[in-house]
């Protein structure tokens, strides 16, 4: 999944992107591992609730379908990871055969997940939370914030961990205090966690940084968008600003695997996981941004169904594939919120994957819609805390970023709100009521976006049974073009842009150039090629925005092109009578295809001398000889230039 993300001080954008893929990931021990070999393969088994001894059945099974097993950690009372000497394919049909054993409910060969990756100084750039004017299509925040700022609900962030960060933590040293409470570390590979141990109680990020890409800090941006601390006189605000954030790290720079993930659901919301100690601030909702491709594992929706059976909702991203979320876990896992990217106009993200009619989307979030890194505009960006090292971590800073794992945290945030508004709700409570309050996307079905986007001023009201000050419907604008022109008049040659502006500025324009009625282009602009020359050139420019559409056009007759002399021909040799001297032909833009010459004495034509070459005769004796070249090419006006002359002796 893709994420983008801009730098505080407004230089280029950095672009980055993190893909989601499946495949497969070695899975560590809650105590320090060293990474494993590359032929030893993670099966995750899930054995029946009934089963004494979850270990053995596990090993029982993995062994009797024909792994040789070299590692066993129980995670759970029914989830067991087995590692076997295998590769992956080997591995998949070992967990096939074990599939079919006494007691087993799956055995899956593990896979990766990967991030799905914009009064306080930046609040004006927060279109996705305020109350400005250009956030029409953001969760309205501030409005809820008069009832409910989240406070007493722990958020818990299943991501790269978090950095120190004044906004987060109330310090530039410390990952707990402010609005982050202690969380834990759950990536079983010492090797993609960088802190040279597996499972352990530092939920620090470490930097996910590869040969090829700097570190995200992915998981310290998304915990400001929940609840970066209001009202300090810095940076931003979160949607939940007095909720607290719980860090639970299961990606680095390999990302992580599902065991992990599966793992982290479990502990953050309050429930055991064997060799580790028990969550002491349970976490009421939970938030992953984080993607991997295929089913969702046995392991995963376990540990799903159990976190939401204890109360905790589960929100995860929708992903940045521009593909139905079916192919995608966790989002096509089932009992979780699906949450679809939205940009500042109301419409799906371009980058955002959809719903369908088998597994659509719970909920649309802004998830910011810039196009590439240099994108200055702030409303195309989501802007959250973040940290300015590219390897490991450096200093606090703030950044802007695109994607669903942007759109995710929103909802994360609005839910927070919501159970702190009425703590007594169910988890399908909050969930139909962030349903029922939401906004109407622009042109996206409920299958592909969901109910809509979640808004939060709605959504607390319906929680806590007061009345929400309304959100004013936004009068669509008036799409204007201006008249279209040409930059220049059309040439042979020379490049002809299209000249108009339309309003609003965000209208999307549309091109298309033909000559004697053939589409020659769709590009904004178009450069006549010589078999154009003396055929009209229309240009047609179509304005969109929403439902509305205008069309502006203009033509003209496309004009010769014209030769441009870069040197000047030269006349050389040795200028005596009997010698025979050659003309070069000089240099022209374009290249010309044909070149003509004439010879002169003083300034007069010499007849017949017409070739490359001349021989001087006695007439030319104490004159002054030149060369004329005349060149050509198809659909351009023909142009000469004459050599500098010399004296016959």
């Amino acid at each position: 999944m893709t994420d983008e993300r801009r730098d505080t001080a407004m230089r280029p954008h950095r672009w980055t992107a993190t893909i989601v893929a499946a495949g497969l990931l070695i899975f560590g021990l809650p105590a320090p591992l060293a990474h494993a070999d590359s032929d030893q393969t993670t099966i995750v088994v899930t054995v029946e609730a009934a089963e004494p001894d979850p270990a053995q059945a596990a090993t029982d099974a993995i062994t009797e379908a024909g792994g040789d097993v070299s590692k066993v950690v129980p995670i759970t009372d029914t989830t067991v990871a087995v590692t076997v000497s295998a590769d992956a394919t080997e591995a998949k049909a070992i967990g096939a055969a074990a599939d079919d054993a006494d007691g087993v409910v799956a055995a899956e060969p593990s896979r990766t997940v990967h991030p799905t990756s914009t009064n306080d100084t930046w609040y004006p750039y927060l279109w996705d939370i305020n109350n400005g004017t250009e956030s029409t299509y953001g969760v309205q925040a501030e409005d809820a914030w008069p009832t409910s700022t989240g406070s007493g609900v722990v958020v818990g962030v299943i991501d790269t961990g978090i950095t120190a960060h004044p906004d987060l933590t109330g310090s530039s040293s410390s990952i707990v205090g402010g609005n982050v409470v202690a969380g834990y570390d759950f990536i079983s590979s010492s090797s993609s966690a960088g802190d040279g141990d597996g499972w352990d109680g530092d939920p620090t990020d470490e930097g996910d940084y590869t040969d090829t890409e700097s570190s995200s800090w992915h998981g310290t941006h998304v915990s400001g968008t929940i609840a970066a601390i209001k009202g300090n006189s810095t940076g931003i605000a979160g949607v939940a600003p007095s909720a607290k954030v719980q860090p639970i790290r299961v990606l680095g720079s390999a990302g992580g695997s599902d065991y992990d993930v599966a793992a982290a659901i479990t502990w953050g919301a309050g429930l055991s996981v064997i060799g580790v100690p028990d969550n002491p601030t349970p976490a009421k909702v939970l938030n992953l941004s984080l993607g991997g491709g295929g089913s969702c594992p046995t392991d995963v929706q376990t540990a799903i169904d159990a976190a939401v059976d204890a109360g905790t909702v589960v929100v995860v991203a929708a992903g940045n594939e521009t593909s139905a979320i079916s192919s995608f876990f966790p989002a096509n896992c089932n009992h979780v919120v699906r949450v679809v990217a939205t940009g500042h106009d109301g419409t799906r993200a371009w980058y955002s994957n959809y719903g369908t009619s088998s597994v659509p989307a719970t909920v649309s979030a802004p998830g910011g819609s810039a196009t590439t890194g240099s994108d200055s505009d702030y409303r195309h960006w989501i802007w959250s805390t973040w940290n300015d090292g590219s390897t490991t971590a450096g200093s606090p800073t703030y950044t802007g970023m695109i994607g669903t794992s942007m759109a995710a945290p929103h909802v994360a945030g609005v839910a927070a709100l919501v159970a702190a508004a009425e703590p007594g709700l169910s988890v399908s409570a909050i969930t139909d009521i962030l349903t029922s309050t939401a906004i109407a996307p622009v042109s996206c079905t409920a299958d592909a976006c969901g109910a809509g986007i979640v808004n939060a001023a709605a959504a607390v009201a319906a929680a806590s049974g007061s009345t929400p000050t309304p959100t004013p419907t936004p009068t669509p604008a008036t799409l204007a073009l201006a008249d279209v022109t040409f930059s220049r008049a059309p040439v042979v040659g020379a490049t002809i842009a299209a000249q108009t502006t339309a309003s609003p500025s965000e209208a999307a324009l549309a091109y298309s150039w033909t000559v004697s009625g053939a589409v020659m282009s769709t590009a904004a602009s178009y450069t006549p090629s010589a078999a154009d020359a003396g055929k009209t050139l229309s240009l047609t420019v179509i304005a969109t925005l929403d439902s509305q559409t205008v069309t502006k056009s203009v033509s003209a007759v496309i004009a010769s092109g014209s030769l441009t002399k870069v040197s000047s021909p030269k006349a050389t040799g040795t200028f005596k009578v009997g010698r025979k001297v050659k003309a070069t032909k000089g240099s022209w833009s374009p290249v010309p295809t044909s070149y003509k010459y004439q010879w002169y004495r003083s300034g007069k034509k010499i007849s017949h001398a017409t070739k490359s070459t001349y021989k001087l005769t006695r007439s030319d004796r104490h004159k002054k000889i030149s060369v004329k070249v005349t060149v050509s090419l198809a659909g351009y006006v023909s142009a000469s230039a004459t050599s500098s002359s010399h004296k016959v002796k």
